[in-house]
């Protein structure tokens, strides 16, 4: 008789122990009586929200749960005890944000790699196009541009967008643009639209559904870049008409990184042949193969870790048991509007979006700089504000658009309005100090970038290092004597998420 005893998959909820604290105790209110359920370092403020993202401590006590689980029995777990939990996520996921079904939505490292995805599993031919924007996030706009690059007579059509504008205005020049590039292109040749659902920098809320509905009757595919959407605003996929959304969780969702979702109806998983690395499950096309199989070969595709994707049940939790998506919206999309209200008071300068029509947990506000100081794009400028800030022990993200320096501010459920005024005021401290040492810096010209545009297309000749007193102390401004050239990955923090 066998003394061995089965094992089975189980929920994650039977894993985790560290959820019971959601149980056992009521929510402190939304402000600053949340800090301490963050591991924040003591003081520390984040008005950056948007870029990377924060883990909850339950969620990361639930994290290392999850890891430890995978580490008691690796074969099981990645064999059979991963697949039922992720299935769950999936399902959570596809209810939260509108999808029909739960093979509609696949799990992806961050948007990059789902929207890249997604990009190069179309057969791109001579006489294609893909549209994108100026604003586009720049490792898509960099994917975009790779693929032009390797493909003879791809077309890029780029759409400007300039901030301050109105919804209206866009999706009255997006008309315009897409009816002249469908009017050019080659008959029956695709057309392939990459939008945003809220731009990165500067920070705004697009019509993205009307601008799909645009390509839509014209039959040009849409792409959706929603990075910062979930957990920023509601879903409907199923109503959307797109034909891909990608979205981060562990910006807004409070999920550890990097999780993301891909959703794919399933007649765009048509064009969907492979994943990236391509998996085990992949089939060549052909009459043999199925119609798709792409849900399961994003099902396992290397070995990953896979604790991030199962944090999302846990940030589920987290979110409900602080108020909910409706609250937690609200909360933050007053407080942004507030927020942003006073910083541009508190540094006497103006709103990108006063009346609140792209504004929903982001906000922009232009910098203190003097206005001759603003005409000509500087990267160091970018450099030294990103190293000022972070040896105050805060941050915000700094960018330059339209020919102003702005800051993009992300309100959160752990800020109140007082970190507004307190950012403000340490920026034009820091502003002050950039022109006063700006002007006495002997910055190599071949450093500097004349605009953005060609900060991107010539990174190395954009970028300037700070001299960083060999890692002693608070870093000093790149606008020092001493400068070295580095890539944007590095140091230029201004095109940062």
């Amino acid at each position: 008789m066998s003394n061995t005893q089965s094992i089975a998959p189980v929920p994650i909820d039977q894993i985790v122990k560290a959820t019971n604290i959601l149980q056992q105790s009521s929510a402190p209110k939304f402000g600053h009586e949340l800090l301490p359920y963050f591991s924040f370092k003591q003081g520390f403020l984040n008005l950056n929200n948007g870029s990377y993202g924060a883990l909850p401590k339950v969620v990361t006590e639930a994290c290392n749960e999850l890891m430890a689980w995978q580490e008691e029995n690796t074969d099981f777990y990645y064999r059979i005890g991963f697949i039922p939990p992720l299935i769950g996520v999936r399902e959570q996921l596809a209810q939260l944000v509108g999808a029909s079904d739960v093979d509609e939505l696949v799990m992806v490292p961050n948007a990059s790699t789902g929207l890249g995805v997604v990009l190069r599993n179309f057969l791109w031919q001579c006489g294609d196009t893909i549209i994108r924007c100026n604003t586009t996030y720049a490792t898509v706009y960099k994917t975009i541009q790779y693929i032009h690059d390797v493909t003879p007579g791809l077309e890029i059509s780029e759409f400007q967008l300039l901030f301050p504008t109105t919804r209206q205005a866009i999706l009255d020049g997006w008309q315009k643009h897409i009816t002249n590039v469908k009017a050019n292109a080659p008959q029956g040749q695709k057309i392939v639209a990459v939008i945003d659902s809220v731009v990165a920098n500067p920070a705004a809320a697009m019509p993205w559904k009307e601008m799909v509905k645009i390509c839509k009757d014209v039959g040009i595919w849409t792409i959706i870049d929603g990075a910062h959407s979930v957990g920023q605003e509601d879903l409907h996929l199923a109503d959307c008409g797109a034909d891909f959304f990608v979205s981060n969780c562990h910006k807004w969702l409070n999920t550890k990184r990097g999780a993301a979702f891909l959703w794919m109806p399933k007649e765009s998983q048509k064009i969907m042949l492979t994943t990236i690395p391509t998996s085990a499950s992949y089939v060549t096309p052909g009459p043999d193969r199925p119609e798709t199989n792409i849900v399961s070969q994003f099902q396992y595709n290397g070995t990953i870790d896979y604790t991030t994707y199962l944090s999302v049940h846990v940030a589920l939790q987290w979110r409900e048991w602080v108020g909910g998506e409706a609250a937690i919206h609200q909360y933050c999309n007053n407080l942004a509007k507030k927020g942003g209200a006073l910083l541009a008071q508190t540094m006497s300068t103006k709103v990108m979006d006063p009346n609140g029509e792209f504004t929903m947990a982001m906000v922009n506000v232009t910098l203190p700089f003097p206005s001759d100081f603003q005409a000509q794009y500087d990267a160091s400028v970018g450099t030294a504000l990103s190293n000022k800030l972070l040896a105050r022990n805060m941050y915000a993200v700094t960018y330059y658009h339209n020919s102003l320096w702005w800051t993009r501010v992300s309100a959160q459920i752990w800020n109140e309005l007082s970190d507004f005024e307190i950012l403000g005021n340490a920026l034009v401290t820091i502003c002050s100090e950039i022109v006063s040492e700006h002007k006495s810096a002997n910055v190599p010209q071949n450093c500097k970038a004349v605009s953005f545009s060609s900060y991107l297309e010539q990174p190395l000749k954009g970028a300037v290092a700070l001299d960083s007193n060999n890692g002693i102390g608070a870093p000093r401004p790149v606008t020092s004597t001493k400068v070295t050239l580095v890539g944007y990955h590095t140091q230029l923090a201004s095109i940062r998420p």
